[in-house]
């Protein structure tokens, strides 16, 4: 009896465990299915979806996507790419998405616009007259007729009595430019060699008015050479900045050459 009861006790034990642990594995079953559904996308996937491939003309593509993106469905599956190399966006969307890109595209896709070209700089020539002025008798003025009244000027100014050309010096440069140039000078008693530069040549005004030119580190260099008695004439240097009006003619400055000096006198032309 003892042992019928035993077993009895073993069976209802053996019927608990085991309804137990199917109880248990159909909770955690239910667990697995609440999970999956929350963490399954909401979304449909390729459902109704169509694809196509828009071509873009004057923009760069991969900028452009960014601005589209936002117009897409935003559903599983649904894709905006962009190849630079064949100038397209391929489109995998709802019809009326695809609809509402392309139609973005059209007004996006412009033409970039074109930055103004700057106006080309003008050329400038520059006309340089070397001349030797002279308190003695020994030679007479003989000078251009174009800088006959700076002539007049100096006559008024300085107590030379004649104004002989030495050389003339024409340049020609475009504005932002420089001018180098050597060579030699003479008038039949005095001689020598000269080096001639200016380090930049510009407007002076940044809206393109070129009326008004800045000739920054102007340099003239003048080595005389002997005099008729036989004395060296000396070296003589004029080194300024200046400010020159188109068409002006200014005496840029004088430097002493024994008794006498040398001048310079500068005009300018801007060809427009």
């Amino acid at each position: 009896m003892l042992t019928k009861t035993i077993k009895l006790l073993f069976l209802l034990l053996a019927v608990c465990l085991t309804g137990s642990a199917l109880a248990q594995s159909a909770t955690q079953s239910s667990q697995n299915s609440q999970q999956a559904t929350k963490t399954e996308p909401q979304f449909v996937d390729f459902t109704g979806f169509k694809g196509k491939v828009l071509e873009v003309k004057h923009r760069e593509p991969r900028t452009l996507i960014s601005i589209l993106q936002p117009l897409g469905s935003g559903f599983k599956g649904a894709e905006l790419k962009a190849n630079s190399e064949f100038k397209t966006i391929t489109v995998r969307d709802f019809p009326e998405n695809i609809a509402t890109i392309e139609e973005a595209l059209k007004r996006l896709d412009t033409p970039m616009p074109t930055k103004p070209e700057s106006p080309a700089l003008p050329d400038v020539e520059l006309y340089g007259y070397v001349l030797i002025a002279s308190q003695g008798d020994e030679a007479s003025s003989s000078y251009p007729k174009g800088i006959e009244d700076v002539v007049k000027q100096l006559h008024l100014n300085l107590n030379y009595k004649s104004y002989r050309l030495l050389t003339t010096i024409v340049q020609r440069t475009r504005l932002e430019g420089n001018i180098v140039s050597s060579g030699m000078a003479a008038d039949g008693v005095i001689n020598g060699g000269y080096e001639f530069s200016i380090m930049r040549v510009m407007p002076e005004s940044r809206t393109g008015d070129s009326s008004t030119l800045l000739l920054n580190g102007l340099n003239l260099k003048f080595n005389g050479g002997n005099l008729p008695s036989g004395q060296p004439l000396g070296n003589a240097r004029i080194t300024t900045d200046l400010k020159l009006r188109d068409g002006e003619k200014v005496v840029v400055g004088t430097a002493s050459l024994r008794d006498k000096a040398l001048i310079l006198v500068l005009t300018t032309k801007v060809l427009k």
